[in-house]
């Protein structure tokens, strides 16, 4: 067992939400739609506003206190995709990308994966920190939920490697305070294929060689660049160059936010791994009083509704730490919060242990695969190159893969509802039988007339199991394709310029 006195927990916990509005509160006044090559050069607050600058990267995550504190420790990619529609009313970006996709009916991790151009963009790597905080010291738990989080709207991205980067080392910080062991630790949890793995350990490595931070930062850029500001990759280097080049709190959140590009959430990223490692009681005065314990957000300006999670930090410390006790009991964890006595140190066989227990593959999935367990059976939906229907002779493909745990064999009757005059080959009633602890994989192709589809086309698959309790069913929902005029390219023409098209004909 690994222990942490509660009054520890409870100050890194607020550091942690301190430390996260200091820096995206530094960053947010800098933000822009694109990313510039030339760096900035702040070391204060550009804009000092009570309470912060509003900002959706802290203001989501009380959302998520919210769900959690409603839900309970089961909380799953589905839930969330309910809160999204309930509390959030952002619709930028992959936000409204993924909530329409929802509002169409296509579950999470569909959701973000399809139709989705932000998918490797910041919405997600800056929610990470609740996750470790009701998880201190156990990265795996924090881990699950960052990625029940961002596989809603980022399904299939880079930054759902991002998230779960930030939820490991977070989580981490609550005992370690080694920079380059919690790095390492975080780069444990996601693929080496990944962009987002390359630009962090470039950086590390580039760290160790000695070079400059400002060097560092415009190598980061020429290889990892996209003009996005909120490009993922990018951005998860120059957080990682902030934390590790920064001498202090205050140099660690600027040297974050003026390599530029999505500069809040770099600079917020960059505050709340401090926060933790450091507790709020030695975060210093200078960036955190002028803020205050009262966050600003944007819940009167439409950006959020339906939120009761607290907006005072103690408060919502108060919770998250009540939360973690209650999350950290439910796993199991070998993390544990005690309630007198000195934090336990062990850092080095922390560190060496959760290395061994890390394993990436227990927790990744395709991102068109949507799971059901029905209890007889265990059934997945896969959508093999998009969620659309678009008419005509072109087809649609998906496939079932349904498993059979039962210790016998099962036979299964495989139907579908479909919209009228849609065309499913190869026709359905169809009749199977499954071993024990075997799978069945059924292809499908779909051919839709153009005058049936609709904006969200919404289906059933039905399996009936013979000889079991019920008829048990499954959704299965496209979005409808539409056929678009696309005009030709224009030379030094832009969008604003009369090309002579009359869109309207």
């Amino acid at each position: 067992m690994f222990y942490l006195n509660e009054k520890v927990y409870w100050d890194k916990v607020y550091g942690c939400w301190l430390g996260k509005n200091a820096g995206g509160t530094l960053g947010q006044p800098l933000e822009d739609r694109f990313g510039k090559d030339e760096m900035f050069n702040v070391s204060w607050y550009p804009r000092l506003t009570e309470g912060g600058e509003p900002n959706d990267d802290l203001e989501i995550q009380l959302v998520w206190l919210q769900a959690l504190q409603e839900r309970g420790p089961l909380l799953t990619n589905r839930d969330l995709a309910e809160y999204w529609l309930d509390c959030i009313s952002y619709n930028f970006d992959e936000y409204g990308l993924s909530k329409t996709n929802l509002q169409k009916g296509l579950l999470p991790p569909i959701s973000g994966w399809y139709n989705n151009y932000f998918k490797d963009c910041m919405g997600s790597p800056i929610r990470s920190e609740i996750w470790a905080c009701i998880a201190p010291g156990d990265p795996k738990i924090a881990v699950y939920y960052a990625y029940e989080d961002a596989i809603v709207d980022h399904g299939g991205g880079e930054s759902v490697y991002g998230e779960i980067f930030n939820a490991a080392i977070e989580s981490a910080a609550f005992i370690l305070n080694d920079k380059i062991k919690l790095i390492e630790l975080g780069l444990k949890f996601i693929p080496k294929e990944s962009l987002t793995y390359q630009a962090i350990s470039d950086v590390l490595e580039l760290y160790k060689e000695g070079t400059s931070w400002k060097d560092t930062r415009n190598k980061i850029k020429d290889k990892y660049y996209n003009p996005i500001a909120q490009y993922s990759p990018i951005n998860l280097g120059f957080q990682t160059i902030g934390f590790l080049y920064g001498e202090d709190f205050g140099d660690a959140i600027c040297k974050a936010v003026n390599c530029g590009w999505d500069t809040d959430c770099t600079g917020a990223t960059v505050g709340a791994i401090f926060g933790i490692m450091l507790g709020g009681s030695q975060l210093p005065k200078k960036w955190i009083e002028p803020l205050g314990n009262e966050i600003s957000t944007n819940v009167v300006t439409g950006g959020l509704k339906n939120l009761h999670a607290p907006t005072n930090l103690k408060q919502l410390t108060d919770q998250v730490v009540a939360m973690g006790k209650r999350i950290l009991k439910f796993w199991n964890s070998d993390f544990s919060i005690v309630s007198d006595g000195e934090r336990t140190e062990k850092e080095d066989s922390y560190f060496e242990e959760k290395l061994r227990k890390v394993n990436i593959h227990s927790f990744y999935k395709a991102p068109n695969r949507i799971d059901f367990d029905l209890r007889t059976i265990r059934t997945s939906l896969i959508y093999e190159n998009t969620a659309s229907v678009v008419g005509g002779e072109n087809t649609t493909n998906f496939a079932l893969d349904i498993y059979n745990p039962r210790p016998e064999s099962v036979e299964v009757e495989i139907n579908m509802e479909l919209p009228d005059k849609w065309i499913l080959t190869p026709s359905c009633p169809i009749k199977k039988g499954i071993n024990p602890s075997s799978n069945l994989e059924m292809k499908f192709s779909l051919r839709t007339p153009a005058e049936s589809i609709r904006v969200s086309n919404r289906g059933t698959i039905i399996l009936d199991v013979k000889n079991r309790p019920s008829t048990l069913r499954v959704p299965i929902t496209f979005a409808g394709g539409f056929r678009w005029l696309v005009s030709p390219l224009f030379e030094d023409k832009t969008l604003e310029d009369d090309c002579g098209i009359d869109e309207n004909a």
